[in-house]
């Protein structure tokens, strides 16, 4: 389940905001949930997914260096395969339709709920948050570029982990991703340089995993901004305008 908003910022935006827009989503979930997804996150062995994902902001902004500045509306989407909280999200911005990044007011003017698409055995997507893919060593993080075969085993396996922690199951049948048109971006969160790639991709795969990973997104980092997709076809914009 997905929700988009289509925001009026009050002032600048900072460069790097996907900490603060991760904040304000939690700020907007009742204590219990907001605890329960930033400490313990839904579990598939040792590991643990918080289970939502969102969108960059997007709009047309001019850079004034390390801030964004928005000529009009911009537009940010939630994701999440847990319609609950969605929903706790969708309630909190009708009642309270003030978003707060860091320390710039953003005036709520819509919020749609957007209907998943009909998947078929694969589909053509675009990234609204770049995809990221990393390993863990002893010099750090490794990040993987979609042009290497490590990267389509590890997106592969962990969108069949997101769905085993779901579904409580396990797929024959894992996800392909193959990079049509991609190009690399990086991003600070916090004070870590995450490297990451956005464009267009071909997903193949069954389509009770699509749906899950059109919900919770592609690949590593999700709650802070990565990997949450689109079909190709599909504009938030002409969405959100005929609302």
């Amino acid at each position: 389940m997905r929700i988009c908003i289509s925001l009026l910022p009050r002032g600048p935006v900072p460069l790097h905001y996907n900490y603060f827009i991760q904040s304000a989503i939690y700020n907007r979930l009742p204590r219990e949930i907001s605890h329960f997804l930033h400490y313990k996150g839904i579990k598939e062995g040792p590991r643990k997914f918080k289970m939502f994902t969102f969108s960059r902001l997007i709009g047309d902004f001019v850079r004034n260096g390390e801030q964004l500045i928005y000529r009009n509306k911009c537009y940010l989407c939630i994701s999440s395969p847990i319609n609950l909280i969605i929903k706790e999200i969708y309630f909190s911005l009708l009642n309270d339709p003030d978003l707060k990044i860091k320390d710039t007011k953003l005036i709520v003017e819509t919020v749609g709920i957007m209907e998943n698409p009909d998947f078929g055995d694969k589909a053509t997507i675009y990234t609204l948050s770049p995809i990221t893919m990393y390993k863990r060593g002893i010099n750090g993080a490794r990040y993987y570029s979609p042009h290497e075969l490590e990267w389509q085993v590890l997106i592969d396996l962990n969108a069949r982990r997101k769905f085993h922690a779901l579904r409580g199951r396990y797929l024959k049948h894992g996800l392909e991703i193959r990079p049509l048109r991609v190009s690399q971006t990086k991003v600070m969160y916090k004070n870590n340089l995450i490297k990451a790639w956005k464009g267009e991709f071909e997903m193949r795969g069954p389509k009770t995993l699509m749906k899950v990973i059109y919900d919770a997104g592609i690949g590593s980092k999700n709650s802070q901004g990565f990997g949450m997709i689109e079909i190709s076809g599909r504009r938030i914009r002409d969405f959100l305008d005929i609302y």
